[in-house]
């Protein structure tokens, strides 16, 4: 009898130890998980502390560029340099900063039109359609609708009102969609947003993502002609309503440090355009206010993408929005 207890007993203290061993070996291999969380967690925090670093290099370039010129903006000061990147403890720091007045902000569809113009659309809509004109000949677009119809359905999405515009789409064509929505009647928050909107498929964004952006809460129409680059040619044309080839030449003799004011730009355009600018047209500017940083680090193993879009003014400078992580369609 005393055998066999013996024997039971330690059967029970072999499944005791046998348990114990177990629940270890689980305890340490989920200490293990959490250990690696916490370093991974740690790792991108501080990737993520570099991304706010070269937000501050951007915004000490931005400020020192309006202290040795405030009049003028142009692409041989230091913000517009290209990207560089930076050795720091652990890991890297790089970044581009970009003019968003050297791209059609397609916020300003929401600006208020033109007492002269009989069709009560801003003017930005003008100039959307001669870009896409220009880039369908260049190299056809991959167009689900008309050129009419993208500019009206994109004029549709942001404008106040519910009303139609001939070409357009209003709320009862995504209220009919298997999944229904709304349109916006708003300003845009990123370019991505585009995907929303009737006719505005994938192909057709990313072609006119380097002539397009976004101004947060903004209908500015000011355009910068000293930081528009050459392979913005397209985007001059439609500007300026004439050829592209024209608008290339116009980029080509322009100064390395840019125009001085906008009557020498007018001046010099004019001697090749055959419809002449005036020189109190308000679309063109030789500043900018508004700039976008894409900065991008790293430590360890860790890798970090953040977007900020700055305004400067009077040496200050402000930030308008910031987005972390994200592709090319900022």
């Amino acid at each position: 009898m005393i055998k066999n207890n013996s024997g039971a007993a330690l059967i029970i203290v072999l499944f005791v130890v046998a348990l114990a061993a177990t629940l270890a070996v689980e305890m340490s291999s989920r200490m293990m998980v959490l250990v690696n969380k916490n370093s991974i967690l740690q790792e991108h925090q501080q990737a993520k502390w570099y991304g706010y670093a070269a937000e501050a290099l951007a915004k000490q370039a931005l400020i020192q560029t309006k202290k040795e010129d405030k009049d003028i903006v142009h692409l041989k000061q230091a913000w517009a340099q290209d990207e560089a990147t930076f050795p720091v403890e652990g890991g890297t720091i790089s970044g581009k900063i970009s003019d968003l007045q050297a791209c059609l902000n397609l916020n300003a569809f929401r600006a208020k039109p033109e007492a002269s113009q009989s069709d009560k659309v801003p003017q930005i809509h003008g100039v959307f359609l001669r870009l896409l004109e220009k880039l369908d000949n260049t190299d056809s677009l991959p167009l689900e609708n008309t050129q009419d119809e993208l500019a009206d359905t994109l004029l549709d999405w942001i404008d106040k009102d519910d009303n139609r515009r001939p070409e357009g789409a209003e709320e009862d064509e995504y209220l009919s969609r298997e999944i229904p929505y709304l349109t916006a009647n708003h300003y845009l928050a990123s370019i991505s947003e585009l995907r929303t909107i009737k006719g505005f498929n994938p192909l057709i964004v990313e072609r006119l993502l380097p002539y397009i952006c976004i101004i947060p809460d903004s209908d500015l129409f000011e355009i910068n002609v000293n930081t528009i680059l050459p392979e913005q040619a397209s985007l001059l044309a439609a500007l300026l309503e004439t050829e592209t080839d024209i608008a290339e030449q116009i980029l080509a003799e322009r100064d390395p440090e840019g125009w001085s004011d906008i009557d020498k730009f007018v001046s010099d355009a004019n001697e090749k355009l055959p419809k002449k600018l005036k020189k109190n047209d308000k679309q063109f500017v030789v500043n900018s206010e508004y700039f976008q940083l894409i900065a991008n680090t790293t430590f360890a193993e860790s890798r970090f993408r953040m977007t900020s879009v700055m305004k400067i003014k009077d040496n200050k400078v402000s930030i308008l929005a910031r987005k972390f992580g994200g592709g090319v369609d900022e």
